[in-house]
């Protein structure tokens, strides 16, 4: 087991990708029926039982790193939501609002695109909900009540003193998480393909896939262009100094999926920004946690396509609403990859989705998020984290020098 943690992810999923497509090539058809044993019961075929591997288990462990993930966060700041927090978590909505309307405005421009099926998957079409009522339906999810769990532990953690031993727990945590993720991300993979083989339309569901590439790259490349500019302007320095300091952060992010494994990037491209690391550290470990600009772009593109093809209206008002959702999702995603996948789920049933064809698009895109999608939205994710920081703390000594200096 230990030579199997230390084969890249990457390579485990390309291999069970290869192997679901050479099975079908082979005709092996049986491994996407269900099994039948003596022809008296019907149970879970072998591809529906490789993808429950991921998805059954995921979601409790999900809420579970949540709640553990903020508790521990919280109980460790030093600074609570003073002026500094204040000024750097407002670069981080910000950033996040400018990727929202991006995402939405690529998706209405590149709304024809078929990406997902819209047949051959089961499940109907649900009646609209009042808009009201999606909004509650927000607000008292179980992912938001594992926000507010982790908000209600970590202030019970840090009026206890217990915020290092909570953070060295939550570390452990992450670190088996991460392990549980490798194992099961391909398993879910090689299922999700073979079922998709095992329609008539296979072969073109799967190509349809890349291209979301088209909206997410535009959206995810303007979105960095602009925090770049934001960030030169406010630190007084131009954008090759910029993009120097934090092109090593980006190739971490990018080769690691896991903006918890590019922390020590980041704190290095936070001091070549200009800001003291140690300093910054508070304010970009929470930005790693609730990641939030990519993680956003990515749930909001993939939720409206996903919707669209199910065959529901996408309106203005219901992309802003999906746009918010996936804003706050994004905030409880685990910085690990590709685990903000899962909450896919959670805003396509909340929009009238129905839970078989939510499962079936986050199992689908789980092959090309791996491959490439999770690691450009991780870019993103830990780019906001630095550029965020240096910004918020430039803003509150508003000094020229550099902040590093003093």
């Amino acid at each position: 087991m230990s030579r199997i943690h230390n084969i890249p992810l990457l390579l485990l999923v390309v291999i069970a990708a290869g192997l679901a497509i050479l099975f079908w090539a082979l005709g092996f058809t049986w491994l996407a029926e269900p099994i039948a044993p003596g022809g008296t019961f019907l149970l879970k075929s072998i591809a529906g039982l490789a993808k429950d591997a991921l998805f059954v288990p995921l979601k409790p462990l999900m809420y579970a790193l949540i709640i553990l993930s903020i508790g521990s966060s919280l109980a460790i700041s030093t600074g609570g939501f003073g002026a500094k927090f204040t000024r750097v978590l407002a670069f981080f909505v910000t950033f996040s609002l400018i990727g929202m309307a991006l995402a939405i405005a690529c998706f209405f421009a590149f709304s024809e695109l078929t990406v997902f099926p819209s047949s051959g998957v089961g499940g109907s079409l649900k009646p609209s909900a009042p808009f009201m009522a999606k909004i509650y339906g927000v607000v008292t999810s179980a992912l938001m009540i594992s926000i507010y769990t982790g908000i209600v532990l970590g202030a019970a953690l840090k009026r206890l003193d217990l915020g290092r031993e909570a953070d060295a727990i939550s570390d452990l945590f992450i670190r088996g998480f991460r392990k549980f993720l490798q194992y099961t991300i391909p398993l879910a993979v090689f299922g999700g393909i073979t079922i998709a083989l095992s329609d008539e339309k296979g072969v073109a569901t799967l190509g349809n896939l890349g291209r979301i590439l088209l909206p997410y790259g535009i959206a995810m490349g303007a979105t960095w262009l602009i925090m770049v500019a934001v960030t030169a302007y406010i630190q007084g320095r131009g954008a090759k100094f910029i993009l120097r300091a934090v092109a090593p952060q980006a190739l971490v992010a990018f080769s690691t999926s896991s903006s918890m494994a590019t922390l020590t990037a980041t704190k290095q491209a936070c001091s070549d920004l200009g800001a003291n690391g140690d300093e910054s550290t508070p304010f970009f470990t929470i930005g790693a946690t609730i990641n939030m600009v990519g993680t956003l772009i990515g749930l909001l593109l993939v939720s409206l396509y996903a919707m669209r093809a199910f065959g529901l209206e996408v309106g203005l008002a219901d992309a802003l609403l999906v746009g918010f959702q996936s804003m706050i999702f994004a905030t409880a995603a685990a910085g690990t990859p590709s685990a903000s996948v899962v909450l896919i789920q959670d805003i396509l049933v909340g929009n009238g989705v129905s839970a078989d064809y939510a499962a079936f698009v986050t199992t689908l895109i789980l092959t090309i998020d791996v491959l490439i999608l999770d690691r450009i939205r991780t870019v993103l994710n830990t780019q906001s984290d630095s550029m965020s920081t240096a910004n918020g703390l430039k803003l509150y000594y508003k000094k020229p020098k550099i902040l590093s200096e003093e």
